[in-house]
């Protein structure tokens, strides 16, 4: 019978140490719980451990320093330590990686993952060989980095899995708040004697739906920003081909995912004080100028002929930052459900109280039920718009500011392959919604 494993803890909170005893006794690991660093030293001494898993913040040694210890000394650099994290810095990652940790198991954890880290772990892959040192330079200072590669990308791996949790977490609650909102705006239709007080119910649960989003998007973020830092560099020095491309894949993935945590807060962000932002005469022509150029090389790749028809004396009165939002949003769509060699035009028309901006382009098109739909928060039409890098919030974001300035975005299409038209009228002086 083989013998089992023998994994130390060291943790300072005795409700966290009991609880991971517990499970991993229970999936057949021999346990024992210390409550610190200096604790743990001397029990290695006494016995030398399968594992040691380790909490980070603890009295007179924390994790950091006891992972150091171990790794440093050339009788005990052997044993596997994972640390245990909030993830509440990027600097942790840094700190886990100088100090040669082999993974992080970031709180609050749940039982499969938690086993699972643990045995990839104990279970290493054989290539996890190579230099025992590297360099990396974050934020303009240089780390030598004690933890070997496959470390690395289990560690990168870990952090992205946590990150992707609490993305379907924002999309889900984001759902649900939106659904609460909608219910809420109908509560106000049916009761306009009681109008004063819905709308003060209704900014306080908006206010709390976007303090929620900003904090779940801040926590969302902490685990992106090492994952942006550390991914490139990893994949810069990796040779194994079968790595490369899932380190390709990681580094597309989390940049559509930060993009979208950036799209969702934006969106929840959009409101009446939000067009306090200098706002001014702006000229459309300069600003659309300006966007098809940060669009220049995606153009350029599909071999779009972009025109911009806008007479050079149009103004609207608005902020610079959301003008940009508009226009920004309607060339990014009409590029990216363009043909190839396909053609993008600007119009204007002046109007006595309003100005009329359209994009046409002739790309896909939109069905007429797609139509209606298509200003809907996380809407994508068809199959081809179910890409990773498309979030469905970018015309919910134009269809928002429109309204909010007092204009109208109406979309017009023959069908599918047919092309799309969108139609924005805004006001030449801007109209206070409320």
């Amino acid at each position: 019978m083989n013998q089992p494993r023998y994994i130390l803890i060291a943790e300072d909170s005795k409700t966290q140490a009991d609880v991971l005893t517990y499970i991993l006794k229970e999936a057949g690991y021999e346990v024992i719980a210390v409550e610190s660093g200096k604790d743990a030293i001397i029990s290695i001494k006494e016995r030398i451990p399968d594992m040691i898993l380790t909490d980070i913040v603890m009295p007179e040694m924390d994790g950091y320093e006891l992972c150091h210890k171990i790794k440093t000394d050339p009788h005990l650099l052997h044993i596997p330590v994972i640390l245990l994290t909030q993830l509440y810095d990027p600097e942790d990652i840094i700190r886990g990686l100088t100090c040669g940790a082999n993974n992080f198991i970031i709180k609050p954890y749940e039982k499969t993952g938690l086993l699972s880290c643990i045995s990839s772990v104990l279970n290493p892959h054989p290539d996890n060989t190579g230099e025992k040192e590297h360099k990396l330079v974050y934020n303009g200072t240089e780390y030598q980095v004690l933890s070997q590669k496959n470390d690395i990308l289990n560690i990168l791996l870990s952090i992205y899995d946590t990150a992707v949790s609490r993305n379907v977490e924002l999309e889900q609650t984001t759902e649900r708040l939106n659904i609460l909102t909608g219910s809420l705006e109908e509560l106000v239709e049916e009761r306009t004697e009681a109008l004063k007080r819905t709308t003060i119910t209704i900014e306080q649960l908006l206010m709390q739906k976007n303090e929620l989003i900003t904090k779940i998007g801040h926590d969302l973020n902490t685990p992106l920003t090492p994952l942006v830092a550390l991914l490139p560099h990893v994949q810069k020095y990796e040779q194994n081909n079968e790595l490369k491309e899932i380190l390709d894949v990681l580094v597309k993935d989390v940049n559509v995912l930060k993009g979208l945590v950036g799209q969702t807060m934006k969106l929840s962000l959009l409101n009446q004080e939000s067009f306090s932002m200098a706002e001014a005469n702006i000229n459309i022509k300069r600003v659309v100028d300006e966007v098809i150029s940060g669009y220049a090389f995606s153009i350029k790749q599909l071999n779009i002929a972009v025109h911009n028809h806008i007479p050079s004396d149009l103004t609207i009165f608005l902020s610079p930052f959301h003008a940009t939002t508009v226009f920004e949003n309607l060339i990014s769509n009409a590029i990216k459900y363009n043909i190839r060699g396909g053609t993008i035009i600007f119009r204007a028309t002046k109007g006595e109280n309003s100005n009329i901006i359209t994009i046409t382009d002739n790309g896909i098109g939109l069905s007429s039920e797609e139509a209606q739909q298509v200003f809907d928060e996380f809407y994508k039409a068809d199959p081809s718009r179910h890409d990773n890098s498309s979030h469905g919030l970018g015309l919910s974001i134009v269809h928002r500011v429109v309204e909010m300035c007092g204009g109208k975005i109406q979309v017009f299409s023959q069908g599918k392959g047919s092309g799309t038209t969108f139609q924005v009228t805004l006001p030449k002086k801007r109209i206070k919604q409320g």
